[in-house]
C-alpha cells in the first residue's frame, strides 16, 4: 500500500505539471478552434477536473502527513521532518528562483523560448522533489492504521478524477493540432504527439499505482 502510494504522488506530480504547462501553452492563451465547441468544453472539464484531483488529494492525505510529521518529531528524525516539508519547501524554491531569473532574463514579452523551456523543466524537478519527500518518508516510517487507509482511497478517487482531466488534455490538443494548425507548436503533430504521449503514460501509472494501494487497502 505504501510502495504503491508513493509511486501514485510522484507520478500523479508529474501529470500536475504537465497540466499546468497545458493551461499556460494553450488554455491562458485564448487558443479556440472556430466551429469545433468540445475544444472550449475540453477546458472547461480540464479545470474543474484538475482542481478536484488535488483538493481530494489534499484533504484525503493530510491525516496521514500529519502523522508522519507527529511521528518524525517524537522520535527526532531530522531527515523525515525535511523529506515532510518538502513539497512545501520545493514549490517556494522554485518560485524565489523563478522570479530572480524572470527579473533578470526577462524582456517585455516575458522570457525567451530556451528560458522558458528551462524553467519548465526546472519545475518538472521541482515538483518530483516535492513528490518525493513524502514518499521517502513513508518507506522510512512505515505508518499504517486508518490515515494510510484512507489516504490510499483519496489516490485512487484523485488518479480517478485525473484521468478524467488526462482525457480533456487529449481531446484538446487533438483539436488544436487538427483544426487549429496556424498556431505555433500544432502545425506539426511531432510536439503535440510527444507532449499526448507523456501524459497517457502518467495517467496510466497514477491510475494503476493507486488502484494498487485501493485494493491493498482493502
Amino acid at each position: 500500500m505504501r510502495s504503491s502510494l508513493a509511486t501514485a504522488l510522484m507520478s500523479w506530480s508529474m501529470l500536475a505539471g504537465l497540466g499546468l504547462v497545458f493551461a499556460q501553452l494553450t488554455q491562458l492563451q485564448g487558443l479556440t478552434a472556430p466551429g469545433h465547441p468540445e475544444l472550449r468544453w475540453a477546458y472547461a472539464v480540464f479545470d474543474v477536473t484538475l482542481a478536484t484531483s488535488a483538493l481530494v488529494a489534499g484533504l484525503g492525505g493530510l491525516p496521514l502527513w500529519l502523522l508522519m510529521l507527529r511521528r518524525a518529531r517524537r522520535g527526532q528524525r531530522t531527515r523525515d521532518m525535511v523529506y515532510l516539508l518538502l513539497p512545501m519547501l520545493a514549490p517556494a524554491a522554485y518560485l524565489g528562483a523563478l522570479i530572480v531569473t524572470v527579473r533578470l532574463v526577462g524582456g517585455a514579452n516575458g522570457v525567451s523560448q530556451g528560458w522558458f523551456g528551462a524553467v519548465t523543466l526546472a519545475g518538472f524537478a521541482a515538483a518530483a522533489t516535492a513528490a518525493a519527500g513524502p514518499g521517502l518518508a513513508l518507506r522510512r516510517l512505515q505508518p499504517r492504521g486508518p490515515a494510510l487507509r484512507l489516504a490510499a482511497t483519496a489516490a485512487g478517487l484523485s488518479a480517478a478524477v485525473m484521468a478524467v482531466a488526462a482525457v480533456a488534455i487529449v481531446v484538446a490538443v487533438t483539436s488544436l493540432t487538427l483544426w487549429a494548425r496556424p498556431f505555433a507548436g500544432y502545425h506539426d503533430g511531432a510536439v503535440p504527439g510527444i507532449y499526448l504521449a507523456l501524459v497517457v503514460t502518467a495517467a496510466t501509472v497514477t491510475t494503476v499505482s493507486a488502484a494498487r494501494g485501493i485494493r491493498a487497502a482493502r
